[in-house]
């Protein structure tokens, strides 16, 4: 079993070629390395480099030490990274970039301690240090929380020339702080990148953003938000619903029809749970005019299950606010554009509006055509029976109980 899930692990997380590279002729050297002892992974790793052809180059061990992660054994990860040091150390290799990349994967591992010593093993070499393996090993100490190091790391960088920090330098730290919960240092790290003339990624504004937020400091969230639109970031989903709470919480004049506004202008794209929550705020403030302007701006994407959920609270909203003919238009634009309806408690309050109007007729009209497509429930027929008993149309009454005898709740 553990042979067999090891395949599909690394077959699943790497291209054909990378897999097949990883795995050998045979495809079998993840699973040994996951049945074999741990004491025999270095053997076992040296054996395969050394007699099949296409490992000779030595690019085998990365996907490797990739799958074995995913695999959940990161002690024999390890030790394949110790083979990769020990073999670029025999085979005296002066190139910084092999290093950094075993550095780059003790990140993942939290290994620390390999980390410091591949990088003391590269100064040992005489081996030119850059900003890649600096990066790498800031990442790392960041990884397992060691801020000192972290620091320490940073300020000899600032003192090398050719390992000067870069925008991924100060994207590390800030996302760092942001895991962390350090507003302050957020702001420190944030404001010292763009006075380095660096330009945040997407990843590192959404860390800003959200982590701001967290910690409810909502006049920063609202700074990094207005700098990324000013230096045309597109935000992500987890940035709108950010933005979204941040709004929410400053309880700003018109809210959401600022941040609609926005949405369609910059023509950003809205996930589920974003246009969910915004539709619930529109419902609870009763304003319609916010909920057709959402409706509207969904309609103009792909986002067919929202567009229903719309429809739907706009139905549920003009049937509350007895507002019939709106009501009507709203009940036959959703139908038209093909959307049902999805529970009978929208069915219902429709039902008790046109009882409330005493539009009988109407209300006909409207079960005539749903009937075609949705099969009504109990309760649905006891409002409808309750409400022809209480307004005496007998005709209507009986013909409904037949059609309950027929559906079987008679």
């Amino acid at each position: 079993m553990a042979i067999a899930a090891a395949r599909r692990l690394l077959w699943r997380g790497m291209g054909t070629a990378a897999a097949a590279a990883a795995t050998g002729t045979d495809g079998t050297l993840l699973a040994r390395l996951v049945s074999e002892p741990e004491c025999r992974v270095k053997a076992t790793m040296e054996e395969v480099a050394a007699s099949a052809a296409q490992h000779r180059d030595g690019g085998f061990w990365e996907p490797l030490a990739a799958a074995l992660l995913r695999a959940s054994s990161p002690n024999k990860a390890h030790l394949v990274l110790e083979w990769k040091l020990e073999k670029l150390l025999k085979e005296e290799i002066h190139d910084c970039e092999p290093y950094s990349t075993i550095i780059r994967f003790c990140a993942q591992t939290r290994n620390a301690a390999l980390a410091m010593r591949v990088f003391e093993c590269v100064e040992v070499q005489g081996i030119r240090l850059n900003t890649g393996i600096f990066n790498a090993l800031v990442n790392t100490f960041l990884s397992v929380g060691d801020l000192l190091s972290a620091m320490t790391s940073y300020e000899t960088m600032e003192g090398i020339e050719g390992c000067k920090p870069d925008s991924t330098t100060y994207d590390a730290f800030i996302s760092a702080f942001s895991v962390l919960g350090s507003g302050h240092a957020m702001i420190t790290w944030y404001i010292a990148a763009k006075n380095a003339g660096f330009t945040p990624s997407i990843q590192v504004f959404e860390s800003l953003i959200t982590g701001f937020v967290r910690l409810n400091m909502l006049d920063d969230a609202k700074m990094a938000f207005e700098d990324m639109i000013s230096l045309g970031v597109k935000p992500s989903s987890a940035i709108l619903e950010a933005n979204l709470e941040m709004l929410s919480r400053k309880k700003e004049v018109n809210t959401v029809r600022d941040f609609l506004k926005r949405v369609s202008d910059g023509d950003w794209e809205l996930n589920k749970a974003t246009v969910e929550r915004l539709m619930r705020v529109c419902l609870d403030k009763g304003d319609i005019d916010e909920m057709e302007q959402l409706f509207a701006l969904i309609q103009k994407g792909t986002h067919l299950s929202s567009a229903t959920q719309l429809h739907q609270g706009i139905i549920r909203f003009y049937a509350k606010a007895d507002r019939l003919a709106d009501l009507e238009d709203a009940i036959c634009r959703m139908l038209d554009n093909g959307a049902m309806f999805m529970c009978p408690e929208d069915v219902e309050v429709i039902i008790c509006s046109y009882f409330r109007h005493k539009e009988f007729d109407r209300l006909d009209l409207f079960l005539n055509r749903i009937r075609s497509f949705l099969k009504l429930n109990r309760s649905t027929y006891d409002i409808l029976v309750a409400g022809y008993r209480k307004f005496d149309l007998h005709e209507r009454l009986d013909s409904t109980i037949n059609d309950m005898r027929q559906a079987g709740f008679v």
